[in-house]
C-alpha cells in the first residue's frame, strides 16, 4: 500500500504546541533511530514538547548521534515511557508499520487517546493512522523524513538533523549496497553533505569501531554456524543462547551477519536465527524477485520488505529452522 500523503503529515506538525512522542520499533537500527531523532528535532523546532521512545536499547555504535542521550528506552524506564505515551496528544510513528513492533509499549500506544501519524517505508497492511506518508519504494524511512522536513522548511535540516538522516540512509542500504536506492537517494545524500556532515567519519564510526567480541562472533557464525541448502539456493546461520554468552553478546553485534549468506555464489536466500530468552529472532534476506516478506508474513507472522524481512518466532530454535525449510519447499 502506497500512501504518499506528505502534506497531511505536515498539517499535523504545523499545529499549536503539544506533547508528542516519537516512537520506533524494537531492536532499533540506524534508520529507526536516525529518523526518530530527526523528527524529534523537527517537532521541537515547531514548539512541541517531543520525546523519542524506543522499546529496547540501541547498539553502542549509534551513541554518538545528536540527541540520543535523551531517548527514553522503555525496557529501562517503562513507567516513564508509559506516562509519556499516555500524556501525549500526538504519536509520530517512524519506521514501524504496526504497533506489535513496539513490543513492550504496544498496548500503551494502542490505548492512548492521541492522534497518530506514520512515516515509514515498510509495506503497510493495516492503516490505523490519522495521516500516513508511506511507500516501500524508497531506501529508508529517513529518506521520507527528509522529504517531510524539506517540504516544511529546508532550513530545519541542520547539521545535526543531516547526520541523523544520513545514518538512516547509509545503514538501511548497507552502505549503499542494496535496497530501493534511486537517484533521489543520492541527491538527498549530496544535500546532506552540503549541510557539513563528514560521511567518512560517520562511516568509520558505524563500520570500523567493532568490539573484539563482535568480530570473533562474526567469524564463529560463518565458520561454525553457517549451513547451505543448495537445493533451494539458500543458506542460514544460527546462534544459540550459549553462543551469545560465549562472545559476551551486546545489542547490535549480529547486525548484517545475515547478509553474508548472500555473499556466497549461487545463494539467493539467507536466513539468520538468534535464540533469545523468550523467542527466536529471525532475519531474512533475498535477491531479485524472491519475496521474503511474504515468507515472513505467512510462516512467521513477521514482515518488512520484499528482500529484507524479519520476525519473532515463539518456539524452539530447531522448530524455527524446520519451518524455514518447509517454507523453502513451498516457495
Amino acid at each position: 500500500m502506497n500512501t504518499p500523503d506528505k502534506n497531511h503529515i505536515c498539517k499535523f506538525i504545523c499545529t499549536d504546541p503539544q506533547n508528542v512522542v516519537v516512537v520506533s520499533h524494537t531492536s532499533p537500527d540506524g534508520d529507526a533511530i536516525g529518523s526518530a531523532l530527526a523528527m524529534q528535532k523537527t517537532m521541537t523546532a515547531y514548539g512541541h514538547n517531543a520525546v523519542v521512545i524506543i522499546p529496547d536499547t540501541y547498539p553502542d555504535y549509534y551513541s554518538w548521534l545528536p540527541g540520543i542521550a535523551d531517548i527514553v528506552v522503555a525496557e529501562n524506564e517503562f513507567e516513564k515511557a508509559a506516562e509519556l505515551i499516555a500524556n501525549a496528544s500526538l504519536q509520530v510513528i517512524v519506521d514501524m508499520n504496526a504497533f506489535k513492533r513496539g513490543q513492550i509499549i504496544e498496548k500503551a500506544l494502542e490505548q492512548a487517546d492521541a492522534k497518530r501519524i506514520l512515516i515509514d517505508h515498510h509495506i503497510l497492511t493495516n492503516n490505523i493512522f490519522d495521516a500516513v506518508y508511506s511507500t516501500p519504494d524508497v531506501s529508508s524511512t529517513s529518506e521520507l523524513v527528509y522529504d517531510v522536513i524539506e517540504s516544511l522548511n529546508p532550513e530545519l535540516i541542520t547539521k545535526d538533523v543531516a547526520e541523523c538522516i544520513y545514518t538512516g540512509i547509509v545503514t538501511d542500504t548497507a552502505n549503499f549496497f542494496h535496497g530501493n536506492m534511486s537517484p533521489r537517494t543520492f541527491e538527498i545524500t549530496a544535500n546532506l553533505m552540503r549541510k557539513g556532515i563528514d560521511i567518512v567519519k560517520i562511516n568509520q564510526v558505524l563500520y570500523h569501531t567493532f568490539s573484539e567480541n563482535r568480530i570473533r562472533l562474526l567469524g564463529y557464525s560463518i565458520s561454525e554456524r553457517l549451513r547451505l541448502l543448495p537445493e533451494f539456493n539458500a543458506t542460514y546461520i544460527f546462534l544459540t543462547k550459549e553462543d551469545l554468552v560465549r562472545f559476551n553478546y551486546s545489542e547490535g553485534d549480529s547486525e548484517d551477519i545475515v547478509n553474508y549468506g548472500l555473499a556466497i555464489k549461487g545463494m539467493h536466500i539467507s536466513a539468520f536465527f538468534i535464540e533469545k530468552a523468550d523467542f527466536i529472532k529471525l532475519s531474512l534476506r533475498s535477491e531479485g524477485d524472491i519475496n521474503v516478506n511474504a515468507m515472513a508474513s505467512k510462516y512467521f507472522n513477521g514482515g518488512g520488505h520484499k528482500n529484507a524481512s524479519g520476525a519473532h518466532f515463539y518456539g524452539s530454535l530447531q522448530d524455527a529452522i524446520s519451518l524455514f525449510e518447509k517454507a523453502l519447499r513451498e516457495l
